[in-house]
């Protein structure tokens, strides 16, 4: 391609207005909503997105929406 590593990720940046690492993470949180709802477990939504581990999960979802999993889907609006 002739091009350093950065152009493409300025590229994409440019393109999406995120770094890859934010757009992959948004991404994962997105496929994960509907999946407790449908009573999913967090363990087996975790492994669905290509999370390593509950945990991971967890905290990706806190750093991303605000409130934990369990949280989220208590609320009455939801």
């Amino acid at each position: 391609m002739g091009a350093s590593a950065r152009t493409p990720a300025r590229a994409f940046v440019a393109d999406t207005g995120m770094p890859f690492g934010q757009w992959r993470t948004q991404l994962r949180l997105e496929a994960a909503m509907p999946l407790p709802v449908a009573g999913a477990t967090v363990s087996s939504v975790a492994r669905r997105v290509g999370y390593g581990s509950p945990s991971a999960f967890v905290a990706a979802f806190h750093r991303g929406v605000g409130v934990p999993p369990g949280m989220y889907f208590k609320s009455p609006e939801r």
